[in-house]
């Protein structure tokens, strides 16, 4: 894993940089799900929905990701986590989920999310001890628990 790695509070001034990871990290999978990349669609959505917890993560000063998590249900959802693709593949995301399960772990409840089909980090999660729970069309729906 990089040196430097820092998880914290995104501010609304990045905004445009964080949809630009969300681009480099999403388009190739949103296309092959639902055809064409809508720019002005994808840019609206990303606008209004701007979490309540939405953490910044930093590799040796840059940005490279960014992580969007709900707490106010009765688990812990990873609503977002994505990776601009020069970090990915260097442990990164599983750094952070880890950090959400011990999380979760301390307040007793499990930790969800959904991932589309066609992306490759479902291996990722089901390495780190998540399990497929439902699906629709387009994501398999996991959750992991900890172990009592």
């Amino acid at each position: 894993m990089p040196s430097g790695f820092v998880i914290r509070p995104a501010m609304p001034a990045e905004e445009a940089d964080l949809y630009a990871i969300h681009r480099a990290a999403m388009e190739a999978y949103v296309t092959q799900t639902w055809g064409p990349w809508d720019d002005a669609w994808q840019q609206d959505r990303f606008a209004g929905s701007w979490p309540d917890l939405r953490l910044a993560i930093e590799v040796d000063g840059e940005l490279a990701g960014f992580l969007d998590l709900d707490e106010q249900g009765p688990s812990v959802d990873i609503a977002t986590l994505e990776i601009a693709p020069r970090w990915q593949r260097q442990g990164i995301g599983s750094a952070i989920i880890r950090a959400v399960q011990a999380r979760a772990a301390e307040l007793g409840r499990p930790v969800t999310l959904q991932v589309l089909k066609v992306n490759p980090a479902r291996s990722l999660y089901e390495r780190l001890g998540f399990l497929q729970v439902g699906e629709t069309d387009t994501h398999y729906q996991m959750a992991w628990h900890a172990r009592g």
